[in-house]
């Protein structure tokens, strides 16, 4: 990537830009692509081909762009300087580095954007989350089952998401060269972009305990995600009690957050968790079978081997044989 020519083209002024400077804002049709409901434009992606899964643009700076919805999902990424945004009622500013996730039909405006203030929108359709390479995401850890199946899901707890990111080095990294390369593409380009939104989302989750705003998701959906950071550093030795009042939350309350947002009860979630500690002591040691069952908390065999095979469809050692030969 020559990051001084993607700098440079970002910071040129296109030709709405400068019109914008020449003191021209911008007129939107109320028919088209835009349409306005109840003054709130509707930004719809009707006639963009289908082959256009992921679609990138700068924010046109020197105006400001009014309340409006999409028909898709949005990550911004503020590239430089800052903007102020208003999304479901709420003022967010946005510094260098730091992200947005804007869910379908959340309402959001962006204030006046100067010159170093360049934010990339880039525009996915909510399909395309839904390929099969990001549904096997959920089976890697609760967090990540969580963000997968609150961006699927018409969720209303969750209309977006901030991300402190701006010292994520890897992250911006990753943005900056799916950035670069939409905009000067290469011979294998679109499994290249396909390749690198996927390290950018992989990174999203990696972080999330650590990057995301919490401040700018609702409390039940704070309490969901401490619940899963706790379980999943102490499965092998927590309580329904002892979890609900790390939160200081009521038990029962809990058991209905986790039975909302996954359908598991509390025992249930951490049987999950212990197979697949389980699975992963199979693959990566050379213990025992027994010696893994009682790792994973088991004194009565029968009753590991049972909830084994009701997660896996298999016995350890039939798992261990079968994934090692891969």
């Amino acid at each position: 990537m020559d990051s001084f020519k993607l700098d440079h083209f970002l910071r040129t002024y296109s030709r709405t830009e400068i019109k914008h400077k020449n003191g021209f804002a911008t007129q939107y049709a109320t028919k088209g692509k835009y349409r306005l409901i109840n003054n709130i434009y509707q930004f719809n992606t009707d006639n963009v081909p289908d082959s256009d899964t992921i679609i990138v643009y700068k924010n046109q700076r020197f105006d400001d762009v009014p309340t409006h919805v999409h028909d898709h999902i949005e990550i911004n990424y503020m590239y430089s300087g800052s903007c102020s945004q208003i999304i479901d009622g709420h003022e967010v500013i946005l510094k260098k580095g730091q992200m947005t996730l804007i869910d379908t039909r959340t309402p959001h405006a962006i204030g006046y954007t100067d010159e170093n203030d360049i934010l990339i929108n880039f525009i996915i359709k909510k399909d395309y989350l839904n390929n099969s390479f990001f549904s096997k995401l959920t089976d890697n850890n609760l967090i990540t089952s969580f963000f997968i199946n609150a961006i699927n899901q018409d969720n209303t707890d969750l209309n977006y998401l901030i991300f402190n990111t701006e010292n994520n080095q890897r992250l911006q990294m990753f943005i900056l060269e799916f950035i670069y390369e939409y905009f000067y593409p290469t011979l294998n380009s679109t499994e290249i972009k396909k390749s690198l939104f996927v390290l950018i989302i992989l990174e999203m989750i990696n972080t999330l305990d650590t990057s995301i705003n919490l401040e700018s998701i609702t409390k039940s959906s704070t309490i969901i995600i401490l619940a899963l950071q706790y379980l999943e550093k102490n499965f092998l030795t927590c309580s329904l009690d002892s979890t609900a009042k790390y939160l200081n939350i009521n038990p029962c309350y809990l058991t209905t957050l986790l039975k909302k947002n996954f359908n598991y009860s509390y025992k249930e979630l951490i049987i999950k968790l212990k197979m697949q500690y389980a699975s992963k002591l199979l693959l990566n040691s050379s213990y025992s079978i027994d010696q893994i069952a009682h790792e994973c908390g088991y004194q009565n065999l029968s009753f590991f081997y049972k909830k084994f095979k009701e997660t896996y469809y298999c016995l350890p050692k039939e798992y261990r044989n079968r994934n090692k030969k891969r």
